[in-house]
């Protein structure tokens, strides 16, 4: 005979228990739900308020919504609708994330542009532009930055043809 499960006095308990089990009780949903093909919601709070849910396909008030749905004598319930509109500002909510998360990436994209450009502007200067000293320094250093590493990379070559012709 199966041993009733009793509640300790002690909320610390609670708690370890809570964890320790949490793991095995969320497991089994995930077993059910894949060997026998069941979409499977859990929902549960934790001694100290904390929610965990689960769910195999999708979000569980996707779930429970369904389940209200197959039921004609909720569908006149205030708790539907309002599950129903809160269904309705998620996805709102996930496209409008989904549409800033889109914008941040244009926004990296045109500064990435922009910088690109400004690189090119650098590598063919149009003379004609060049309307002060502190551009024409620039384009000058960016000259002298790309004819040392020109140098830099003939020295190594004529480094190397030299060590192997010693050879």
């Amino acid at each position: 005979m199966a041993e009733k499960m009793k509640r300790s006095g002690n909320s610390r308990s609670w708690r370890i228990t809570y964890v320790k089990r949490r793991e095995s009780v969320l497991k089994q949903p995930a077993e059910l739900s894949m060997l026998y093909h069941i979409d499977v919601g859990l929902m549960m709070f934790s001694p100290t308020g904390q929610f965990t849910s689960f769910a195999h396909k999708g979000r569980v008030l996707d779930i429970f919504l369904r389940y209200l749905d197959h039921n004609d004598e909720h569908k006149e319930c205030v708790l539907y609708e309002s599950l129903k509109r809160l269904k309705y500002e998620a996805e709102v909510l996930d496209k409008l994330g989904r549409y800033h998360a889109l914008e941040r990436k244009l926004a990296d994209l045109n500064w990435k542009k922009n910088e690109a450009e400004n690189k090119m502007r650098s590598y063919n200067p149009d003379m004609a532009k060049i309307l002060t000293i502190s551009e024409a320094d620039l384009h000058q250093q960016f000259v002298m930055d790309a004819i040392l590493r020109i140098e830099n990379c003939l020295s190594k070559r004529f480094h190397l043809q030299s060590q192997i012709m010693l050879t």
